[in-house]
């Protein structure tokens, strides 16, 4: 059995989403002090590698609190789709993969857009879905769509009601999808932050 870390780290000042709350990562108190060590954390529920809840876009979606465990856990297929920064991912993208695009499926597509991490065109440049692409996913009811780009798409607020509407986990920012085969078992539980609408997650290959 071998384990791959997919999360990237988190690190004070790192990068965040724009209109995002930025990250703090201090020392609050040392062996010396307080006689234990001790960090203040102060960061969005969307930093880094995440997920996102319903409620992110909906009013009346699911929190995560409220989805099952089921969705976060279980067998996913990887979709190798290379682009370049600012190409568009499109319906025809993803109709070679057609026949894994079932029920229930939990499906990650890679772009190679990972390795730009921490570069200062990360939250601008990135390959983006389509709403169009958005909605061929969304009516094959999968029920996880991860991403190695910051978010779906350019179109954010739109794809994003696309997806969630159908109740379709959306898992941001993977990074190491060269290191693991086409099919393992993912591992992306979030915090139990009850009533909120996103949370960073540790994302685990297992094969």
């Amino acid at each position: 059995m071998k384990l791959v870390d997919l999360s990237h780290p988190l690190v004070h000042g790192q990068q965040t989403f724009p209109s995002d709350p930025k990250l703090s990562i201090v020392p609050h108190g040392n062996t010396r002090t307080l006689k234990y060590n001790i960090t203040q954390i102060v960061m969005g529920s969307h930093q880094g590698t995440h997920l996102d809840a319903m409620y992110h876009f909906l009013d009346d979606g699911k929190t995560l609190d409220q989805m099952p465990l089921e969705w976060f856990y279980g067998k996913v297929h990887v979709l190798r789709i290379p682009k370049e920064a600012r190409e568009e991912i499109t319906v025809d993208d993803f109709l070679p993969y057609e026949p894994l695009l079932v029920p229930e499926a939990k499906i990650i597509y890679d772009t190679g857009w990972y390795k730009n991490f921490g570069k200062d065109d990360f939250f601008e440049n990135f390959p983006s879905l389509t709403q169009e692409a958005s909605a061929f996913l969304a009516d094959r009811n999968i029920r996880m769509l991860g991403m190695d780009t910051p978010t779906p798409s350019r179109d954010w607020y739109e794809v994003h009601h696309i997806l969630l509407k159908k109740e379709i986990v959306i898992v941001e920012s993977l990074t190491n999808l060269d290191q693991v085969p086409n099919e393992f078992t993912f591992m992306g539980f979030p915090l139990n932050l009850q009533g909120r609408d996103g949370s960073p997650i540790r994302a685990i290959a297992q094969f």
